[in-house]
């Protein structure tokens, strides 16, 4: 069994800390220690400045977002358009409904045309 011991607070510290205890209906001891794991398991220190607030997390986010989209766009313009024009074209000049006389095929001077 653990044994207890005592922690002078202020009056005040301790009537908040009982009511968050109270709130979360847990006891004073699991409250305390969800505490401490919640800053040790974050490596957050109640005593530094947060580095992000929620405002200033949500406005980093959407400019990495907008560097991505931005990327993206990119390639597609210089990457995937361009492969999909040549492909088409390949696509379009394999189609037996597509194939036209050259004027080559018709003229019998053409080297081509005894092949």
């Amino acid at each position: 069994m653990s044994r207890f011991s005592r922690i002078n607070f202020h009056n005040e510290t301790v009537e908040r800390f009982k009511k968050y205890s109270i709130k979360n209906e847990v006891n004073y001891t699991e409250t305390l220690e969800a505490m401490l794991d919640f800053f040790e398991s974050n490596y957050i220190s109640p005593f530094e400045p947060f580095p992000y607030t929620n405002a200033r997390l949500v406005h980093v986010l959407n400019k990495r977002m907008d560097a991505v989209e931005s990327l993206l766009r990119k390639m597609e313009k210089e990457t995937l358009e361009p492969t999909l024009t040549i492909l088409l074209k390949l696509i379009n000049a394999a189609d037996p409904r597509n194939q036209k006389k050259r004027d080559y095929e018709e003229d019998d001077t053409h080297p081509d045309f005894y092949k």
